[in-house]
């Protein structure tokens, strides 16, 4: 990239472009800012006798945006949050101080703090669906509150003139916006990746009625007496909510419910409503009351939210690993099959041409006197049968292994009078006529000398079978090889039969699928595959009335190659 950039001059972007970032930008900061602004004002309504805020969720509005959108949202970010604070500051004290400056610039620091550590340690990982993302978002929340805590207490302890320890400042500082980012980004975090990945529909009824009857609890619970046994029943029913969500939702729904448990303690803390506005403690004890709730119900939830993804997660990989291994299986014995059905077929044609040779044997010397020219020519005959059985193992040795065979110099027009002789007795009791058209001087073709034997004499033997159909008078094969151009030649296999279907010739090659009543479909497969593992072309065509045409394209001999030597 730094090469190109280098070498390709920078264009800049169209004022189209510009225009519509920089509003992007713009409506992205003001947004933050009156999120930011309206939860700064309800986190102002409660004070500590310190002057810092009990809770501030603010926080967590800027580092869930920050952490959501990525880096690229950390100016818009930054800008909202400042004009926020100060905002909030000058509606609270009336006018204008140097301590609000300082507050603004902490606030929008602790969100970039936040969001750059979990870029380090995550990056485009990080997901609420993992324990170590809950963890380290939680540790990067209090360290990002500690440094900026640093700065909110020395403000306040030069600015506000607050007689408390600047110790006790920092830690209501780091407490209150360490519990803002841990109860707020994780939902603003999980509405954006929830965008990204959709859960069903199923799931969002299911969660946003759940959700709702977690609001309706709450509700309801701030309107219990203030007793030990309505917090202990309230905590019991909270529980099986927050387990039921983390176990049947995306994690974006157990953040929710952290956020509705910790707004509704926030409110009740404030205004002095329900179990934890109960006047007869202290707003210490209240407050730290409401802290520890708040921090034990958001981590319960997100830790099994957490949890129970990584358990679906692993369930679902452990089906795929599965899944996987099964269809590796069904491949293996389709291989299996394929290849015991490879060998049945290929054999089948030597074998039965070895029992039909040496019958005729035994006929022709059953004859008074004994024939023994037709009687040698059959044996002969069966004897090349026997070797092309033989010969048909190693073809398919080298087709279905995984070693690479050694090509060589062949002349097709050797290949196609081979075949011929090895044909010639079934020829003549079948009664067809062969018809040879050879092109002289055809140039020679790599490859393997047994496979493409085996291609020309199937071809052959299936046009032979074909022409069954057909009286004896009109059974014709012709056999054609030509010089196709400089770089390629052809054989021509072609009959008289009844033909094939037009609807069905681009079929024909593909593994059982066959057009004759006991053919295993492997034959015409084999021989594409053979021709394909050549470089070649295998082709038919047919008008389903007067026979088949098969043709053999294949690449002719490089005559530069040094390794090749002419035969």
């Amino acid at each position: 990239m730094q090469s190109l950039q280098r070498q390709v001059p920078y264009h800049s972007p169209p004022f189209g472009e510009k225009s519509r970032s920089w509003i992007a930008s713009l409506w992205l900061t003001v947004a933050v800012g009156v999120v930011y602004f309206l939860t700064a004002r309800l986190s102002l309504a409660l004070l500590t006798p310190t002057g810092v805020a009990v809770f501030w969720p603010a926080a967590g509005v800027a580092a869930g945006v920050l952490i959501a959108l990525g880096s690229g949202a950390r100016l818009p970010v930054a800008a909202g949050a400042i004009g926020a604070t100060i905002c909030a500051h000058l509606l609270a004290d009336d006018r204008f101080n140097w301590s609000a400056v300082i507050f603004a610039l902490c606030n929008a620091a602790e969100p970039v703090i936040v969001a750059g550590l979990i870029a380090i340690y995550f990056g485009s990982t990080f997901s609420l669906a993992r324990l170590r993302c809950v963890l380290g978002l939680v540790a990067a929340a209090i360290f990002g509150t500690a440094i900026s805590g640093i700065g909110g207490a020395i403000g306040f302890a030069l600015s506000k003139g607050s007689a408390a320890e600047i110790v006790i400042i920092w830690y209501h500082w780091v407490a209150a916006d360490a519990l803002g980012i841990i109860t707020v980004a994780p939902m603003l975090i999980g509405v954006a990746a929830a965008t990204r990945d959709p859960p069903h529909r199923n799931e969002i009824s299911e969660g946003v009625a759940v959700l709702l009857a977690l609001a309706l609890l709450s509700a309801i619970t701030i309107f219990l007496p203030r007793q030990f046994w309505a917090n202990s029943i309230s905590i019991a029913l909270l529980l099986p909510i927050l387990l039921w969500l983390a176990a049947r939702c995306q994690p974006v729904f157990s953040a929710a419910a952290a956020f509705i448990i910790a707004f509704t303690i926030v409110c009740t803390t404030t205004f002095g409503i329900g179990i934890f506005g109960d006047a007869s403690l202290s707003i210490d004890e209240r407050v730290e009351t409401a802290q520890a709730v708040i921090l034990a119900l958001s981590l319960c939830a997100f830790v099994l939210a957490a949890l129970f993804s990584e358990r679906r997660e692993s369930e679902a990989s452990l089906m795929r690993s599965n899944l996987m291994l099964n269809r590796e299986r069904d491949n293996k014995l389709m291989n299996l099959e394929a290849m015991v059905a490879s060998i049945s077929h290929e054999v089948r044609q030597p074998l039965t041409a070895i029992a039909t040779n040496g019958n005729a044997a035994k006929r022709f010397l059953g004859h008074t006197p004994p024939n023994l020219e037709e009687a040698l020519l059959a044996l002969d005959r069966l004897v090349a049968a026997s070797h092309r059985a033989s010969q048909v193992f190693d073809n398919l040795r080298a087709l279905f292994g995984s070693t690479s065979q050694a090509h060589e110099p062949i002349d097709l027009n050797e290949i196609v009078l081979g075949t011929l002789r090895a044909l010639h007795g079934e020829l003549n009791i079948r009664g067809v006529t062969t018809h040879t058209n050879l092109a002289s001087g055809l140039p020679h073709v790599m490859g393997h000398t047994g496979q493409l034997q085996e291609v020309i004499f199937n071809l052959a033997h299936n046009a032979i079978e074909a022409m069954d159909a057909v009286e004896a008078g009109s059974r014709v094969l012709q056999l054609t090889t030509r010089h196709d151009g400089p770089d390629v030649v052809a054989v021509v296999v072609q009959d008289t039969g009844p033909g094939i279907d037009p609807k069905k010739v681009d079929g024909i090659f593909e593994p059982f699928v066959s057009t004759k009543p006991k053919g295993m479909g492997l034959g015409l497969a084999i021989c594409r595959m053979i021709i394909d593992r050549h470089n070649g072309r295998l082709t038919a065509s047919s008008d389903g009335k007067h026979g088949a045409l098969f043709e053999v394209v294949l690449p002719v001999k490089s005559t530069t190659d040094p390794s090749i030597t002419s035969p």
